[in-house]
């Protein structure tokens, strides 16, 4: 599927974490005393570079070597109503001169959840990334790694979850896949499905019917977890030739019963 005949696309990605946050008690306080931002912005920018991914320096000689990213936006919706919600957003301008890197789906993800840890208790429940998918590298070699990473799972903590892509993908739905599977190196197994539920976070989005949706099955339920999905199917587009900007919505099948695996929220 060779879409570079069509408009360029836009070359920044964003990433989304949905779930439930209930602020710490003594956060207003504690951010009063010290003058402290508490903001989603503030609190990637400062997380981003203890990582060392990104740096809002911009002095002569004083820039970043390697930055991953420069930032562009970012937000969220902490609402105290115990209802999902749009907790964080990151929109950036990934690096396009670092060879074969990837697209910092893991890194932005972990910068939010870092962030939303810190102000207080996090139910993750979902994970939406928009990515200019012709600055995916070949991931493949990598992705055998992460899927003995993910094998280290408690066997009673797999997951099933529901991915839903917005992008010229239907007509390869299978082929995408086959890939994915593949990708998963035996920890991932994927069923196309024509309609899926639990998907409450994109289904008013614009573009809504015009997803392509997989049903899955994945090692644990935590956002590294979720950002590992994402990158399988980055690549499967990949794969199949897509180009332009794909959107990848993640979310937790609502009935599969919790279980705690690994560090979700420091």
């Amino acid at each position: 599927m060779d879409t570079s005949a069509e408009e360029p696309v836009d070359l920044t990605m964003t990433a989304e974490v949905y779930g439930v946050l209930r602020e710490h008690a003594w956060i207003g306080q504690v951010s009063a005393d010290h003058d402290l931002d508490t903001d989603l912005f503030g609190l990637a920018v400062k997380r981003a570079a203890a990582y060392g991914w990104s740096s809002t320096r911009f002095s002569a000689g004083a820039e970043l070597g390697g930055q991953r990213w420069g930032h562009a936006d970012a937000g969220g919706d902490w609402s105290q109503d115990g209802r999902v919600r749009q907790l964080a957003w990151l929109t950036v301008y990934p690096a396009t001169d670092l060879r074969e890197q990837h697209l910092p789906v893991l890194p932005l993800t972990r910068v939010m959840v870092d962030s939303l840890g810190r102000v207080g208790e996090l139910d993750f429940t979902g994970l939406t990334v928009r990515v200019p998918v012709r600055l995916a590298p070949d991931t493949r070699f990598d992705l055998v790694g992460d899927a003995d990473w993910f094998a280290l799972a408690a066997p009673d903590a797999r997951t099933k979850a529901v991915v839903s892509v917005l992008g010229p993908v239907d007509t390869v739905a299978e082929r995408v896949r086959e890939l994915a599977v593949q990708r998963g190196h035996g920890q991932l197994r994927a069923e196309h499905v024509e309609h899926a539920e639990h998907v409450e976070h994109v289904e008013h989005r614009a573009g809504a019917h015009d997803r392509t949706t997989f049903a899955c099955d994945l090692p644990e339920w935590t956002p590294d977890a979720a950002g590992w999905l994402a990158e399988v199917f980055i690549d499967a587009l990949r794969a199949v030739g897509v180009r332009d900007t794909a959107e990848i919505a993640i979310v937790r099948n609502s009935r599969t019963p919790p279980h705690t695996a690994g560090v979700t929220a420091p």
